[in-house]
């Protein structure tokens, strides 16, 4: 009789035992899962931040846009369009740290000297 007793809660404890450890993988797999989401979560976060930056130059034609010989060749022309809409909507553009203006006629210049230089 006092083996009954016994046999089952050695019986409930294993079951309660089998049950902890499913839990121990399942919660492995959402730390993979927690960690894809965070991952996809920052590339997301970059692409708004690079929108909200492209979105800032093109409002404001006194913002420098910056060049160099380390940006991609997409880079390059994503802001050579930035420039040329700039250049269009507000008639001056400043890019390498020149303000560059659209002149009368078209054409464009950039003023040294109290001159204006065609580019």
């Amino acid at each position: 009789m006092k083996s009954i007793p016994v046999f089952l809660i050695i019986f409930f404890l294993s079951i309660f035992l089998i049950f902890n450890k499913r839990k121990k993988f399942s919660n492995r797999k959402s730390l993979i899962e927690r960690f894809k989401k965070r991952f996809k979560n920052i590339n997301i976060r970059r692409k708004r931040i690079s929108e909200e930056f492209t979105n800032s130059l093109l409002l404001d034609p006194c913002k420098n846009i910056p060049l160099g010989t380390w940006y991609s060749e997409d880079e390059l022309r994503e802001k050579a369009d930035i420039h040329r809409s700039r250049l269009s909507k507000f008639g001056k553009s400043k890019i390498n740290g020149e303000m560059l203006f659209v002149g009368p006629k078209g054409g464009i210049y950039k003023i040294s000297d109290g001159k204006k230089k065609y580019v």
